[in-house]
């Protein structure tokens, strides 16, 4: 199945944020390096938001354009088999590294979209930990998952922990209706290998929508002090219909330029999935 690297996942160690919204770190000082005790810093509770694309299709690299002129990253979900046969729907290794050069998250996402859930436990190691193998080999430090289709449990969390990864992340789970369920991911999460999200957004999705999302989640916020997480999930990225689920750049630019706007609010803080989870983890120093 190709080389992979084995190592406990650092989410493992995230400690519950209290009302209030507290992380942990250690101090950058010689006697911090011998004391490995937190300290505990109060951080002002806000909606963080990501920014994700799944597949790794090659009209997604068009997008880079409007997320730099708002100096904003995104993660993107990587499927490695169709790159690597230079599948021309796909992006090439090199559009990879151009998007991780300015500062978006590459992402794993099976090597070929396999709904793994339902597959033999040596076929989906296959996909998850082989797929995360080829974005090492092609340069990215790979932490954060997405299921295929959104299928998971309990044996394919153990699978994308044991390939390595801290996160993995669903299809859903978050509700536009405040009174009907979770209107935000928390930070930490729940359960660090299933994040929920709104349901992805297609073409007809308005733009109003997706904005309420992050409304209500700010709503949360200031009611409860905890910090709340809502991921957007894309995919095509096209002015025409290229599939149910497609996102038109006038409409991504509208999102992005609601969300600077937020942001000079001190309400939203826009974060790749590696960066939202690292609010939730506890640091402490090394030997």
């Amino acid at each position: 199945m190709g080389t992979r690297r084995w190592r406990r996942s650092t989410i493992a160690g995230a400690l519950a944020l209290a009302a209030g919204a507290i992380a942990w770190a250690v101090p950058v000082t010689t006697a911090a390096a011998s004391d490995p005790t937190p300290i505990p810093i109060v951080l002002t509770p806000i909606t963080v938001v990501t920014i994700g694309f799944d597949d790794g299709t090659a009209d997604q690299f068009a997008a880079l354009k409007k997320l730099n002129n708002h100096d904003m990253h995104a993660t993107f979900f990587i499927n490695s088999g169709p790159i690597a046969a230079g599948d021309p729907d796909h992006m090439t290794v090199d559009q990879l590294t151009a998007l991780a050069a300015a500062g978006n998250e590459i992402a794993g996402h099976t090597v070929d979209h396999a709904n793994i859930q339902p597959l033999p436990p040596t076929d989906a190691m296959h996909e998850v930990c082989d797929d995360r193998a080829q974005l090492e080999q092609w340069g990215f430090n790979p932490t954060s998952f997405a299921y295929p289709f959104g299928s998971w449990d309990a044996n394919v969390e153990a699978i994308v922990q044991r390939c390595g990864y801290d996160s993995a992340r669903t299809v859903s789970g978050v509700s536009i209706h405040v009174a009907k369920g979770k209107i935000g991911e928390t930070i930490p999460p729940a359960d660090p290998y299933a994040t929920r999200t709104p349901p992805n957004p297609k073409k007809a999705t308005k733009l109003s929508t997706m904005e309420r999302y992050v409304t209500n989640a700010e709503d949360g916020v200031a009611t409860t002090g905890q910090i709340l997480w809502i991921q957007f999930v894309f995919h095509r990225y096209c002015p025409a219909h290229c599939g149910a689920y497609t996102i038109q750049p006038a409409k991504f630019k509208g999102l992005l330029d609601f969300l600077q706007a937020e942001q000079g609010k001190g309400l939203v803080t826009v974060q790749t999935t590696a960066q939202a989870m690292a609010m939730g983890v506890s640091p402490f120093a090394q030997p």
